[in-house]
């Protein structure tokens, strides 16, 4: 299996809920040109980007599509993040994720998030 290169991005609504998208990549390069890309496009709509970070990764997600209403986000990940790795993990819902998220913190940055992408099976 091919190891791809995947942009993480974390923003923060103006209620405060954090929200994941993700961008698969073929090389590091690629992902940090999409990085400075996608920065950009959330600094220029004064959205604040909480964490941005091109890593290693088999994880494949759905391409990236913009919710019609925020009632459409329904797939939630608990994201942890410490100075040398990201974890993603798929969560039910946004409750069983707050509660994973308190043993979690402890390890790192721990962030429950909402996508409208969903993480696609290999």
């Amino acid at each position: 299996m091919k190891t791809l290169f995947l942009l993480l991005t974390l923003t923060q609504n103006g209620a405060g809920d954090i929200n994941a998208s993700f961008v698969n990549t073929e090389t590091l390069e690629q992902c940090q040109q999409k990085a400075q890309m996608v920065e950009g496009v959330f600094t220029t709509a004064n959205i604040p980007v909480i964490e941005s970070r091109c890593i290693k990764s088999n994880l494949q997600f759905s391409e990236f599509g913009h919710a019609s209403a925020s009632s459409n986000i329904r797939n939630f990940y608990l994201v942890t993040i410490d100075e040398a790795t990201v974890n993603i993990l798929s969560v039910s819902d946004w409750q069983t994720c707050m509660y994973q998220q308190k043993s979690y913190v402890k390890l790192g940055r721990a962030y429950c998030s909402s996508s409208v992408q969903s993480l696609n099976s290999l």
